[in-house]
């Protein structure tokens, strides 16, 4: 019964996994001294008494101080102020040649606290690209960049600026907005902030009033599930040991006995490392029965990797198309893509999973047949079903135009036949 009231975590398992895994990564690439011996800033006149002014000097000055804060090179990075015209949709720019430029919408300004935020996360930028850490090549390389203002005391700002809304008022009309900002959401923030707290062994940080609410409650409710089960490998206790190497032996061991996280991290390792020692398929395959589904999209995901040695997996990965939710599907179909065996059972199945009305199920779909090549023309008029919709509906096409091309030896002839109304011919023809 006192289970009942175990603290849990406030975040899934892709998600707590996610975070801890980027959050060690850091700490590999900057050291752990960097987030061990930082000072959380904050939105106060204690540490920013020229927080509000909107000319040059003062602008400057805010940079050079975030600058200094960071780790950063002041005179490497140069700050610049536009019209919100000219940089529709985007609060700031990061731009990397001899000398960062950082630019800013003029109507972060009237707005210090979102200034901070915008500073923060185009700084990070600065420290991981132009550090050579990363690059933008990385899928999720923003919220990495996200994630460091974590890592290096300047996240206050950002899990502050997750939601933008602003009101106002003309005559009888009245107005109210609300719009996301940045690239992960107030409660990965607070989770974020909850391992950055429990490794530094601060079990009741003062800095954390000045989180907005859904972020504080994240990082109490992380807090309370990391010192109550320790479930996490960014952790104190280990966290100055470098990561050893992922042997096959090892992996094994995690698949089988560790916590969902450790699966799932181990899968991604495996994935990252391209290890495809045959030892490791049958435990990567065992976790195509895991009850966590986001263990059965990462499982299904890491057997792509194997290729044509997964075979066996197939029948599950069928399954899996038509009884899992909407990542383990994709997963499901990306390996079977890139297995590229057994043509007469796995087809048929994936042509049916193009009327999906998801996008990005039909996009994995489409990317599955593609390897396939001519074996699967039978799936062009279902692929051009799955065309017209997406180009009436303003959705992305490169997948399914990319499939068409290789299922097909006159791809544009196929077009030409199936579109009768002139301008999604027009859009067909140019997108292919």
């Amino acid at each position: 019964m006192l289970r009942w009231f175990a603290p849990k975590c406030p975040l899934d398992t892709l998600e707590k996994t996610w975070i801890e895994w980027r959050m060690r990564w850091l700490a590999d690439q900057l050291g752990i001294d960097r987030l061990l011996q930082t000072r959380v800033l904050l939105p106060t006149e204690q540490d920013f008494p020229f927080l509000r002014g909107t000319d040059a000097k003062h602008l400057q000055r805010l940079l050079d101080h975030l600058c200094s804060h960071m780790g950063i090179d002041a005179d490497k990075v140069s700050l610049e102020v536009l019209e919100d015209q000219q940089m529709p949709g985007a609060a700031g720019l990061y731009y990397r040649r001899k000398r960062s430029r950082i630019s800013v919408a003029r109507s972060q300004l009237a707005e210090p606290s979102r200034l901070l935020a915008t500073l923060s996360h185009e700084l990070a930028h600065e420290v991981l690209l132009g550090g050579g850490y990363l690059h933008a090549g990385y899928s999720d390389h923003e919220q990495i960049t996200d994630l460091l203002t974590v890592f290096l005391g300047t996240g206050v700002f950002c899990a502050n600026d997750t939601i933008r809304d602003s009101s106002g008022s003309s005559g009888t009309l009245s107005w109210w907005s609300i719009s996301k900002s940045g690239y992960l959401p107030s409660r990965m923030y607070g989770y974020a902030f909850a391992l950055f707290a429990f490794v530094r062994g601060e079990a009741k940080p003062a800095w954390a009033e000045h989180l907005r609410l859904d972020a504080r409650a994240a990082l109490e409710a992380g807090l309370r599930y990391l010192h109550k089960t320790g479930d996490s490998f960014f952790h104190p206790d280990t966290i100055r040991a470098k990561l050893p190497p992922l042997t096959p032996s090892r992996a094994i061991e995690l698949l089988r006995t560790g916590t969902p996280t450790l699966r799932l991290a181990t899968l991604w390792d495996i994935q990252q490392q391209g290890c495809t020692d045959p030892e490791l398929l049958s435990a990567v395959h065992s976790c195509l029965d895991d009850r966590d589904s986001h263990i059965l999209a990462g499982a299904a995901r890491t057997l792509a990797i194997f290729g044509p040695a997964a075979e066996a997996a197939i029948p599950r990965l069928l399954d899996l198309l038509w009884r899992g939710e909407k990542a383990v599907k994709i997963g499901a179909a990306e390996a079977l893509g890139a297995i590229q065996s057994r043509p007469e059972r796995v087809l048929p199945e994936l042509m049916v999973l193009l009327t999906e009305e998801d996008a990005e199920v039909i996009d994995a779909v489409a990317d599955a047949l593609r390897p396939f090549g001519r074996q699967a023309a039978s799936a062009v008029p279902s692929l051009l079903a799955a065309l017209r919709r997406a180009l009436i509906q303003g959705e992305p096409v490169r997948s399914l135009t990319a499939a068409l091309q290789a299922l097909s030896d006159e791809p544009q002839q196929e077009l030409r036949g199936y579109f009768n109304d002139p301008e999604l011919l027009r859009l067909a023809l140019e997108a292919l």
